[in-house]
């Protein structure tokens, strides 16, 4: 069922269809906000807020944005005055399974030092990069919902998913890792 109907289904009156919305979000919500909380606890606190909060505020959903969009933008917001209130600096947690197959075990090592590699390069980075290029890239949103969930114009976004691309590569080829072409460079003392 479209989210948009589920949305009609609990205004009418059947509330309980928003646990589907919850499911459906639950996940990559939680994700969604790992990225700009450190702290589980804060992770799981301002999800389900932000579930309440998008519940009861659910007559004011316009079907012009897709609800995933503006439930994030919902949580960004609990997500930073929780920040604002802690003033605390904000870390970025990568999602470590890179793989879905069954890996031999160089292969799951390798994927643990590229995600271990990325995750720290992605913390160099200011965090409206970092952002911008989690929700365009991970979670496939469109220039115009991560406008919405970070509250600014679909020109910033651009702006954004650009300069961040291009630092992410700034720092990958201060790290050796790739060269300017984008080919991966081997470390001679590992490949000996």
């Amino acid at each position: 069922m479209e989210d948009a109907e589920i949305i009609r289904q609990v205004l009418a009156g059947h509330h309980e269809q928003y646990a589907d919305l919850v499911r459906r979000y639950q996940e990559p919500l939680i994700y969604f906000l790992r990225r700009t909380l450190g702290s589980e606890e804060d992770v799981l606190d301002c999800a389900q807020e932000a579930f309440l909060a998008a519940y009861r505020n659910l007559y004011r959903y316009s079907e012009a944005h897709l609800f995933r969009a503006w439930l994030y933008a919902i949580a960004r917001n609990k997500a930073l005055d929780l920040l604002r209130k802690r003033r605390r600096e904000v870390p970025l947690i990568l999602n470590e399974s890179l793989v879905d197959h069954q890996p031999r075990p160089e292969e799951v090592w390798i994927a643990k030092e590229q995600a271990s590699m990325l995750s720290e390069v992605l913390n160099e980075l200011p965090e409206h990069y970092a952002q911008t290029l989690y929700l365009r890239y991970k979670q496939e949103l469109s220039y115009e919902e991560i406008a919405l969930v970070l509250q600014v114009p679909v020109s910033r976004v651009k702006t954004y998913l650009h300069r961040g691309k291009e630092k992410l590569r700034q720092h990958l080829e201060r790290r050796n890792i790739y060269d300017g072409d984008g080919e991966r460079v081997v470390d001679s003392t590992i490949s000996g």
